[in-house]
């Protein structure tokens, strides 16, 4: 069947290009590491790829960017080298990625103090309680950029310049995940001391993401290794996976009034009673919403036998039957279990997204009429 697919804050599509930087570099299977001649020529291309993402990003002066298998990977990696000290405070905010979320539930119990910021109704964190929270000995604070869960975007530049003003020596970091091709960025500019992003959540491959670090003397290594990555984290360079990378990092921003314009035209044809999360202030790629009494999972079998692909929320949480990140934000429980997320590009047609509003309609009405009898 081909299917059409909304399931873009999951993953993406590999486009043509990438791959073809990716087929390209395979044929450079020389090892990074090793002294003669075509090695030095993969690692002169790495470094060019580096470069060019950190050009991207905006980065500082003394900045520089490592390579990682993943985000859950890069999130791992600055819990563990910015939470070291029992005796200081850490704030995380509690509508952050599983990875970042989970990993701090463990250092929790570790014997870390470590408190969780609430949320808007939107997704995004409570700023005022944020910077209430903080004091002289709050050494860290981790918020999402972008929430993969309903799209809500966090002032990342004000809200650092805040924290910072509170306690010039906490260190920042955001998941910036979602908000990559979907928000101008430039690390100077937010303010931030780490910031994570991933391939393949910008039509990229999977198996290759990255961190931005603002100070390196700042950053202990988290995987030990043979010097790769200037002593920062050790491992044998994914070299086609880096070029392909440094290729979707420069492929076309979305386009925002365009892809509104799709958001609005879903929601105008959907005639089924639903309950939007995703408000106007989120990137509009992202859209939540919940049907009373429904089972999002349910739904989202009954749409794929139509031919569309949709989620029910995180991938990585796909298997929980509570989203953490809505009953945060106080959305009741006979919402929650019938929440989706529809996540979609610009090579969407309103023709589409009419007809998953349809697909939608049909279907909803469908489990009414055998559920409710």
């Amino acid at each position: 069947m081909n299917y059409k697919y909304f399931d873009n804050a999951a993953t993406t599509r590999v486009k043509a290009e990438v791959l073809q930087a990716y087929n390209d570099a395979c044929n450079e299977f020389f090892n990074p590491s090793s002294l003669y001649t075509p090695s030095l020529s993969v690692k002169n291309k790495i470094e060019m790829a580096r470069e060019s993402i950190l050009r991207y990003l905006g980065g500082a002066n003394k900045s520089t960017f490592i390579f990682t298998s993943c985000a859950t990977e890069s999130n791992n990696a600055v819990l563990r080298n910015c939470i070291k000290r029992k005796d200081k405070k850490y704030i995380i905010s509690a509508g952050e990625h599983s990875s970042t979320y989970n990993t701090a539930k463990a250092m929790i119990n570790e014997g870390y103090n470590i408190d969780f910021a609430p949320l808007n109704e939107d997704g995004s964190v409570n700023q005022e309680v944020l910077f209430s929270m903080i004091d002289r000995n709050t050494d860290f604070v981790s918020l999402i950029h972008v929430s993969n869960e309903t799209g809500a975007i966090n002032d990342i530049k004000y809200i650092a310049k805040r924290c910072k003003q509170i306690n010039p020596n906490i260190l920042i970091h955001s998941d910036g995940v979602q908000a990559l091709h979907k928000i101008k960025l430039n690390m100077v500019n937010l303010g931030v001391d780490f910031y994570t992003i991933s391939s393949h959540k910008i039509n990229g491959v999977k198996g290759i993401a990255g961190l931005y670090i603002a100070n390196p003397n700042k950053f202990t290594p988290f995987i030990y290794g043979g010097g790769q990555e200037m002593n920062l984290r050790g491992g044998t360079e994914n070299f086609p996976a880096v070029m392909a990378f440094s290729k979707a990092i420069n492929l076309p921003i979305m386009e925002y009034d365009t892809v509104r314009e799709l958001k609005q035209t879903l929601l105008d044809n959907i005639t089924v009673p639903y309950k939007l999360i995703s408000t106007d202030k989120c990137v509009p790629n992202i859209i939540s919403l919940c049907f009373k009494d429904l089972r999002g999972e349910t739904l989202v079998h009954m749409l794929e036998v139509d031919g569309f692909l949709i989620g029910t929320g995180s991938a990585c949480n796909s298997k929980n039957t509570a989203n953490r990140v809505l009953t945060e934000i106080g959305v009741n429980q006979d919402y929650i279990l019938g929440a989706i997320r529809i996540s979609f590009e610009t090579d969407c047609t309103k023709q589409d997204m009419i007809d998953l509003a349809y697909a939608i309609n049909k279907n909803v009405e469908l489990y009414y009429s055998k559920t409710k009898k």
